[in-house]
């Protein structure tokens, strides 16, 4: 009976043990989710700034990254691009050449595209804003080693879905062909 009895003891203080284990266990989960959160939310914080930061050049350096590379551009590419394209940013010398440059890169790379992103954005914020800077950045290369001319060409050989857009592009880049004879 005895070793019943110690049996029934050792059992009871197992069973307490192990209850504050899983109440230790639990409260170790609980602290270190409330501190992945905390991480998180505080990384957010950190990040923030940047995602709002003014002429970020981030989508510009990962759409030359993908033109270098001669990777095939999507559909969110060229939607980034537009969508990211910062009119605000004229006075920083450095963002406003390198998207001139990529303006026209893009445009060569695939028209159909370039003018379809381009109306469809000024369609959906009923604004014609991106589309008038992008002609006055057409009629404007940033330097003499743009291809106009092929451009030009391309242009022409493509059918896009908005054509009133498309002749305005390409009303731009024959006055850049103009003015660089």
């Amino acid at each position: 009976m005895k070793n019943h009895f110690a049996y029934l003891i050792f059992f009871v203080i197992l069973l307490f043990s192990c209850k504050n284990d899983r109440n230790n266990i639990t409260e170790m989960h609980q602290s270190k989710a409330h501190s992945i959160e905390n991480g998180t939310e505080s990384l957010i914080k950190k990040v923030k700034p940047e995602i709002t930061r003014p002429c970020d050049f981030r989508t510009l350096k990962e759409t030359d990254s993908l033109l270098q590379r001669n990777k095939e551009l999507d559909n969110q590419t060229y939607l980034k691009f537009i969508v990211n394209m910062r009119l605000d940013c004229s006075q920083n010398v450095e963002y406003s050449e390198w998207n001139n440059d990529l303006i026209f890169k893009m445009l060569e790379r695939n028209p159909k595209m370039f003018i379809a992103f381009l109306s469809r954005y000024a369609r959906k914020t009923n604004s014609n804003e991106k589309t008038d800077f992008v002609l006055k950045e057409l009629r404007n290369p940033i330097h003499d080693g743009i291809e106009l001319n092929s451009i030009s060409q391309r242009l022409n050989q493509t059918e896009t879905e908005d054509a009133k857009l498309k002749e305005l592009v390409s009303e731009s880049i024959n006055i850049a062909i103009e003015k660089n004879k």
